[in-house]
């Protein structure tokens, strides 16, 4: 039996990791990052869409859609639905608008982990991580001490499935790993590395004390996807993908410069520098569906490359920031249909499940890029 991660070690920062999102603080944060009347409206009407199509048990989704690869993708849509409304500060015990929502989601997470591995279910890599990373950041913010055991055995999941590999370029990563879900191959993805990787250092900045090699490796990994000649991360490895006509796909890059910034990483350094600069000549043009090599090649109409641009570019701050900004906080409001919600564009979307009556995934993607203001700010200047 392997150990399990060690209970919660003291730590001096407390709750002011999280305080951009409450207060003064937050309206402070808004005004210096660059958003507006109109990416806070939009984040709460947002919320007030996901609120209202809220399943009976706590999730979002369809409980019955089964994928073969990615499982019960509701589980990782409940996980970031459950983000959106912890990066605008309500929390199972805030005592605001949404707070029994973030309750019974949390719960339901809660209801679903296996008691023998900690997984989340019969769900994905991705499930999983997301909702670990939820997790983390709910016991962060609240310190419920309900939540400690089952986020630590969620991380102890994350951290036995991490890498060694034969390939010293997939060591340190994760690849596709689940409990009933057969993996597609033994190699890493900077896509799935980048969520688990999110999930542990939020894990540690809420004071969970992490084996001192796992992040480490992970950042090691990170930057043995750096793809010099072409100027970006690799999604992965594997031969078939760098030799077609897709080498990588457009999150891979900004998702791998935001996790290196996050794990110390400076932005000065040439792949993050040369990953952002990559970012930032893909920002967004308009909210609509393109076709598959503008999707790829240039990230368009790309919910999902957008919400790491948005990271890695606010990390990056200075003109990456404002050109980014500059088309986030004017494209994403204006895409907003009158009952909250943002209309799927994407094929990551379909795969999700998001249809005309449940646009759970997409709205929740876009407003976790609009809540960026103050949801980012301060946990990633702590101990740094």
């Amino acid at each position: 039996m392997p150990a399990d991660v060690p209970l919660a070690a003291p730590v001096a920062m407390a709750s002011s990791a999280y305080s951009n999102r409450f207060g003064p603080q937050k309206a402070q944060a808004i005004e210096q990052f660059g958003g507006s009347a109109d990416t806070e409206r939009a984040v709460k009407n947002g919320l007030r869409y996901l609120a209202s199509i809220q399943n009976r048990d706590g999730s979002w989704g369809n409980r019955e859609d089964f994928d073969g690869k990615y499982g019960f993708v509701y589980v990782g849509k409940t996980a970031l639905c459950v983000l959106a409304f912890l990066g605008a500060g309500h929390t199972p015990v805030s005592a605001t608008e949404h707070s029994g929502v973030v309750k019974q989601a949390i719960d339901r997470l809660l209801e679903l982990q296996e008691e023998e591995n900690g997984a989340f279910g019969p769900s994905s890599c991705y499930g999983h991580g997301i909702a670990t990373y939820a997790l983390a950041e709910c016991y962060g913010i609240t310190k419920d001490k309900a939540l400690l055991r089952p986020l630590e055995r969620a991380l102890t999941w994350i951290i036995d499935n991490q890498g060694p590999r034969r390939d010293r370029r997939n060591r340190g990563g994760w690849g596709y790993f689940s409990p009933g879900l057969g993996a597609e191959d033994d190699y890493a993805r900077v896509s799935v590395t980048s969520w688990m990787v999110m999930a542990l250092e939020s894990a540690r900045m809420s004071g969970i004390e992490l084996p001192e090699a796992v992040l480490p490796a992970a950042r090691e990994y990170l930057e043995l996807s750096w793809d010099q000649p072409n100027g970006w991360f690799r999604y992965n490895h594997k031969p078939s993908r760098v030799q077609s006509a897709w080498p990588t796909l457009p999150a891979s890059t900004p998702a791998g410069a935001f996790c290196l910034q996050l794990l110390g990483v400076p932005v000065d350094d040439k792949k993050v520098a040369a990953a952002v600069a990559y970012t930032v000549e893909r920002r967004p043009q308009e909210y609509r569906r393109y076709d598959d090599d503008a999707f790829v090649l240039q990230g368009q109409g790309n919910v999902y490359f957008w919400y790491y641009g948005t990271l890695s570019c606010f990390l990056a701050g200075g003109d990456a920031w404002t050109q980014w900004n500059e088309r986030l906080r004017t494209v994403l409001p204006a895409a907003q249909a009158e009952d909250g919600s943002f209309p799927p564009i994407d094929v990551y979307a379909q795969e999700a499940g998001d249809n005309r009556r449940d646009r759970s995934y997409t709205t929740a993607m876009c407003v976790l890029c609009l809540e960026v203001y103050y949801r980012y700010f301060t946990p990633l200047l702590v101990g740094r």
